[in-house]
């Protein structure tokens, strides 16, 4: 029995408004850095894997290559010994081993270094990813789109879909507020917040054409209030659970795993709002629940 009894949907165009508000701070924000930062997946450079015959701290080596005027890099070390690093480096650098290994020998003199390996990413080859990327994306959306016009309506696609693209420009915000690089980590993480939002939402929608079916009659803010309220504990359980498994990735996982598991977070979140106040709103909007109900009375 649902004792429950909110009412979301009276808060939908202050969730619209607030969506709109914030993506405009992101838009100035997106002029004002002059757009989003690249890992060098998508925009060329290096790799270098170094071995020192000391462990050595993972702050006092950023610390060491920051002072030497290092900028558009990342770190991370590899294992628990402290010894073994990987350094991402952006662009392009003129005798970059050379210059590499000169820099962290002046700052830890008595900690030898061996440069064991350094592989190259073009510049071409990174805005080839960029443009595969955003292909990948669309190819996505449009799948989506079509099946759950078949599956479902065509108004309970524009529902679910909007709530997606809300998603994926939401995280992509934090992403510019919080100076994240978009790598193909986070790419992943874009395509995996699709189907966590998506199956968030269909869910709601299979609640809310089954109560469609027992009381075609009822208002369409009625029954998607009470589908709402249906499928809440199952959302934020869900959600919840989901969040800690994530969260331990981002507190443990190290450097490797830490945009990945950002971007996520802000994905389940984000989603978890949208499939509550974007997409059942947008779908009543484009008469989903309308020309059922009038079919149902025909």
């Amino acid at each position: 029995m649902i004792t429950r009894k909110i009412n979301f949907l009276k808060y939908r165009y202050v969730c619209f408004i607030a969506s709109i508000l914030f993506f405009a701070a992101g838009f100035i924000t997106y002029f004002v850095k002059g757009g989003f930062t690249y890992h060098i997946d998508f925009v060329g450079g290096a790799e270098i894997r170094a071995n020192f015959s000391k462990p050595l701290k993972p702050v006092d080596l950023r610390n060491a290559l920051s002072s030497k005027g290092w900028v558009d890099y990342s770190l991370q070390s590899i294992g628990s010994s402290g010894k073994e690093y990987f350094v991402r480096v952006s662009g392009k650098i003129d005798d970059l081993e050379a210059k590499f290994s000169s820099d962290v020998k002046s700052e830890f003199p008595d900690n030898k270094m061996v440069v064991e390996n350094i592989d190259f990413v073009g510049a071409e080859v990174g805005k080839d990813m960029q443009w595969n990327a955003f292909i990948s994306v669309l190819l996505a959306l449009l799948i989506l789109l079509g099946y759950i016009s078949i599956r479902m309506k065509y108004a309970y696609a524009i529902g679910a879909v909007v709530a997606i693209i809300h998603d994926m420009l939401a995280v992509l915000v934090f992403l510019l507020f919080f100076n994240v690089p978009i790598s193909v980590n986070i790419l992943a993480a874009i395509l995996a917040i699709l189907g966590y939002s998506l199956n968030d939402t269909i869910v709601i929608f299979s609640r809310i054409r089954e109560n469609l079916k027992k009381n075609s009659d009822g208002s369409p803010i009625g029954l998607i209030n009470t589908s709402l309220n249906q499928t809440m504990t199952r959302t934020l359980l869900t959600s919840f659970s989901t969040l800690l498994a994530v969260g331990s990735f981002f507190v443990l996982g190290g450097e490797t795993l830490r945009g990945f598991s950002f971007a996520t977070m802000i994905g389940i979140l984000v989603g978890t709002y949208s499939s509550i106040y974007i997409a059942s709103p947008i779908m009543m909007a484009f008469g989903g629940l309308a020309r059922k109900s009038q079919k149902a009375k025909n």
